[in-house]
């Protein structure tokens, strides 16, 4: 196998995969029975001593294996994929990736582009004797396509560097389906027109390479295949050398490709060739990323369809059994019947609540207390800087001795319209002044009653602004709790007065406390993109640990109702509103 394609696949294979940190492509030496390295990635990789026990590992097994956080690297742990390489039980290589650690559900991914990227090995080994560049060509051809980011810009991708590499006039790729070819990307074409006649021949071409399962050259006086097709499509366009290559993946057509040359340069058999490699390599590539921009539904629509192919065939009896157990598992849900209980996320408040609030605008000077500590009556809680309200005051109070004077000379000119108009002025800055005295007094917010802080902290706030009538903390008292559950617009119906039910909060996990539903409040409103109701309950007997704030599930016991119910009422009642709005 060559060196430098082997080394060239492998870094194309690592250029798939996420956060790879190292690879290396592993071959037996049969002479002197080892292991040895034919490709690493990076190509500079010098230490590869902890790939060894890995290889010893998959090669005793002769399966796959995955090490999880085997090595940690910069604090990041990784992980080790191995998957050897057989030919008819002949082990032909073994390929280690170090990597950063994956979740566990996608290590079946990296095992399948392992998987598709040993099998494009497979394809590329052959006892014939070629250059470099013919490596070179083909892993150039991959990587164009591996860089693009959808299915049909790969395949834009790859009719450009197929006209480039065989030096055609023009390259066409179709697919195969419903046992026709339907073109979907023709070389320095960026819009055509499928229904022309043009596409129509090179189509009729394909599908008569497709049918006769054969790659067609023409003109080939030699050849024993059918080229009706083949020589209309030249007679007609004037395409004088052709080549037409089905494409084929686990044994299924999946399209086809022709090549369009004049007819001064025919295809000869080293070309015919080279592409038949070319194009078995990136066919599977071609499936995959044509797979991966499926729509979601689709995906799961295979998915599906190959589940009950399994089901219903001859084999996987463990997939049968798991079905008879559904089976059995719906039979005893619709029979049996429990309790139908309502979950919704809870809220613990208190009966009562009091918000303090700035009586002046100012800036805040210091805040003694926030969310979550208890506060006794009269506490100072936050205190507001002063020193404008000072300056405030001392300039009334010059005023008001600025307007004495003036009053006193004006009743010594004997000005009585200059009195009056003092005297008012007089009365004004007292007011002034008494005012601004009774904000100095309000200075400090203290707290109304005996109890704890559950909103506001402003101690990372000091010296900002705050306006009058901006709330700036909010207090409950130590006693008497309500319970606010949030229930699904879905799920009020089945909720009424009285009922009982269990609370679990978060914070007090290891017990549950019994409430009773006492209101239901009739209007509904939008939370977490949900239409909610707020329903009001009480406790028996809360303990002291409680603080108003903590959270949890409440569940609320609305009667017995078959299992099967319980279980899917919520989907069917969404079907059910589905259903009844696209009826006519």
């Amino acid at each position: 196998m060559n060196k430098q394609f082997t080394q060239k696949w492998l870094e194309t294979l690592c250029s798939l995969l996420p956060d790879v940190h190292s690879a290396i492509f592993m071959m037996p030496d049969r002479e002197k029975n080892l292991m040895r390295p034919v490709a690493k990635w990076p190509a500079n990789l010098e230490q590869y001593n902890d790939f060894a026990s890995i290889v010893k590992y998959v090669l005793k097994k002769r399966k796959q294996g995955v090490f999880a956080n085997a090595q940690t690297i910069d604090d990041q742990p990784q992980d080790y994929f191995a998957l050897p390489f057989f030919a008819r039980s002949t082990l032909l290589g073994v390929i280690v990736i170090k990597i950063r650690h994956l979740p566990e559900s996608h290590h079946m991914a990296v095992f399948k582009i392992l998987k598709q990227g040993l099998s494009w090995l497979k394809l590329a080994s052959t006892n014939e004797v070629v250059s470099d560049d013919f490596y070179s060509n083909i892993v150039g051809v991959l990587a164009a396509c591996f860089e693009q980011d959808s299915y049909h810009q790969g395949l834009i991708r790859l009719v450009t560097e197929l006209t480039a590499l065989f030096n055609c006039e023009r390259v066409a790729f179709s697919e195969f389906n419903k046992k026709h070819s339907t073109i979907v990307a023709l070389s320095n074409s960026a819009n055509f027109d499928n229904r022309s006649n043009l596409m129509q021949k090179i189509a009729d071409a394909m599908d008569e390479a497709i049918e006769q399962d054969c790659a067609i050259t023409f003109p080939d006086p030699k050849s024993a295949f059918i080229q009706r097709a083949h020589q209309e499509l030249a007679r007609k366009y004037g395409s004088g050398s052709l080549c037409t290559i089905p494409l084929v993946h686990e044994k299924n057509i999946f399209g086809a490709v022709t090549l369009l040359r004049s007819e001064e340069h025919p295809f000869d058999e080293k070309t015919v060739n080279l592409g038949r490699q070319t194009l078995s390599l990136v066919t599977p590539m071609l499936v995959l990323k044509k797979e991966s921009d499926k729509h979601l539904l689709l995906k799961i629509g295979g998915s599906v369809k190959k589940q009950l192919q399994a089901l219903f065939g001859i084999k996987y009896l463990k997939l049968k059994l798991l079905a008879t157990a559904c089976a059995v598992l719906l039979t005893f849900t619709v029979l049996v019947e429990s309790e139908f209980r309502l979950s919704a996320d809870a809220n613990l408040e208190g009966k009562v609540q009091r918000v303090v609030s700035a009586p002046v605008s100012g800036y805040l000077l210091s805040a003694s207390v926030r969310a979550g500590d208890t506060v006794r009556e009269g506490d100072i809680m936050a205190r507001l800087d002063d020193a404008e309200l000072k300056l405030q005051l001392a300039k009334h109070e010059g005023e008001l001795k600025k307007a004495r004077r003036e009053y006193r000379e004006a009743q010594s000119a004997r000005d009585l319209v200059k009195v009056r108009i003092i005297s008012e002025q007089i009365n004004q800055t007292l007011a002034q002044i008494e005012l601004t005295r009774q904000q100095l007094e309000k200075i400090s917010l203290t707290a109304p009653f005996d109890g704890v802080v559950i909103e506001g902290d402003l101690t990372q706030m000091l010296g900002s602004p705050v306006e009058r009538g901006d709330a700036l903390f909010k207090i409950a008292p130590l006693e008497g709790y309500r319970i606010i559950l949030n229930v699904d617009e879905g799920q009020i119906a089945y909720v009424k007065p009285d009922q009982t039910g269990t609370l679990a909060l978060s914070s007090l996990s290891q017990g549950t406390f019994p409430l009773k539903v006492e209101k239901i409040t009739a209007v509904a409103k939008a939370n977490d993109g949900a239409n909610i109701f707020r329903v009001e309950a009480s406790l028996d007997n809360p303990p002291e640990l409680l603080r108003p704030g903590m959270q949890g599930i409440g569940k609320i016991n609305a009667g017995q109702a078959r299992l099967i119910w319980i279980w899917t009422h919520e989907i069917t009642d969404w079907f059910r509103m589905w259903l009844w709005s696209w009826w006519p």
